[in-house]
């Protein structure tokens, strides 16, 4: 089967055990999710399931396992924005992992490891604001480095989405990446 190379395509059973294990990219879960619900799985067609186009075939090789397709024009996987390359990555040896972030998207590394702000930040503002000008809502920021860097990207982030954005933060405990929404002008009561 000839597939674009942004079409998504499982068979079922791999599919629902990627979602049992975590390692299923965050934004097919939904999908799926209400997909199965619905019973649609058993029959061969085509369905839109919360705004996404998805077919299922008939797996030649399994007839119980059907094969589940959902194609380019609707589907766009998310980029996860990592502010600077991990200290020693230059060496290859990393000092952390951060392989496990990759499920929530492509891993697109802003700056190099040694990068830092010191008198006169105007050059590096410019560089970030220009890697991340195709930042999207639908993406992540993962921070690590230096923390003036951080809060430029949050900052230059923050601008092109209004304030609306998405980052990863490591859980020590359960040793893996959750999403934290951002929304800078979100109304409620704040507690004093």
């Amino acid at each position: 089967m000839t597939t674009n190379p942004k079409t998504f395509v499982r068979k079922l059973s791999e599919l629902k055990e990627e979602i049992k294990t975590g390692t299923a990219p965050d934004w097919v879960k939904p999908y799926v999710d209400s997909f199965i619900k619905e019973g649609k799985y058993k029959t061969v067609g085509e369905y839109t399931v919360n705004g996404k186009k998805l077919r299922v075939d008939r797996n030649e090789d399994d007839e119980d396992d059907h094969i589940l397709t959902i194609d380019s024009p609707f589907f766009v996987e998310s980029k996860v924005y990592v502010t600077q390359e991990i200290p020693g990555t230059r060496e290859g040896r990393p000092k952390i992992n951060i392989i496990g972030a990759s499920k929530y998207g492509e891993l697109i590394f802003l700056l190099p490891e040694l990068s830092q702000i010191i008198f006169s930040p105007g050059p590096l503002v410019f560089k970030l604001r220009k890697l991340l000008r195709d930042y999207t809502p639908e993406d992540y920021l993962l921070l690590t480095g230096d923390p003036a860097i951080i809060g430029v990207a949050c900052s230059i982030v923050s601008d092109i989405t209004n304030g609306k954005y998405k980052l990863l933060k490591w859980d020590k405990q359960e040793r893996q990446y959750y999403p934290i929404e951002i929304n800078l002008y979100e109304k409620g009561k704040i507690d004093e």
